[in-house]
């Protein structure tokens, strides 16, 4: 009669961790930030129009399928009502990839959508989502994409906000607003 004999082995160190991410309470951290102002979460409607444009266009990593920002809000600059997209993030340098003059990335060289950037990265979702309200809601002409991002260093979190105006008549070309602490800017006070 044989015996089998079995070695398990240790398993290795793995010296490189790959950083988790905290994107549920970067989104925290966004969503208290309103306070009793109204904002919409991934499934609720913003109206009608809105979600009709989210759900017709291309998801953002490019099949068929709803868009769903992880915040939605309006907000009212002189007599304009602006809706923003809102797009959350929980890893370093997951905030934005833009090309060598500081455009927001979301085509390849060939002028197709890039959607591994559009799906990665904060402020590139933003905007795709932004462009989704432009092509596919008539009633709007401008939104406000704003990727916002956070990470562990140390013991600290870090947060990033940047904010982009996507309007039909700048032809679509995301132009900076800027960089922000946090989203008070948005706030009505």
């Amino acid at each position: 009669q044989q015996t089998l004999e079995i070695q398990f082995e240790e398993p290795k160190e793995n010296t490189e961790t790959m950083a988790k991410s905290i994107e549920e309470k970067v989104e925290d951290w966004a969503k208290k930030q309103f306070g009793s102002q109204k904002y919409y979460t991934k499934t609720e409607s913003i109206n009608a129009e809105i979600d009709n444009a989210l759900h017709k266009a291309p998801s953002k990593s490019g099949g068929s399928g709803s868009n769903f920002p992880d915040i939605k809000c309006m907000i009212d600059v002189d007599v304009r009502r602006i809706p923003v997209m809102i797009e959350v993030k929980g890893t370093q340098g997951a905030l934005i990839k833009s090309d060598a003059t500081g455009a927001v990335e979301n085509t390849t060289k060939k002028g197709d959508p890039n959607y591994s950037n559009i799906a990665k990265y904060a402020v590139n979702g933003a905007v795709h989502y932004a462009r989704a309200i432009l092509d596919l809601a008539p009633s709007y002409k401008e939104v406000l994409a704003i990727g916002v991002n956070g990470y562990e260093q140390g013991t600290e979190t870090k947060y990033e906000v940047s904010a982009w105006y996507v309007s039909k008549e700048n032809l679509y070309l995301p132009k900076k607003v800027g960089d922000f602490e946090d989203l008070s800017f948005l706030l009505k006070k």
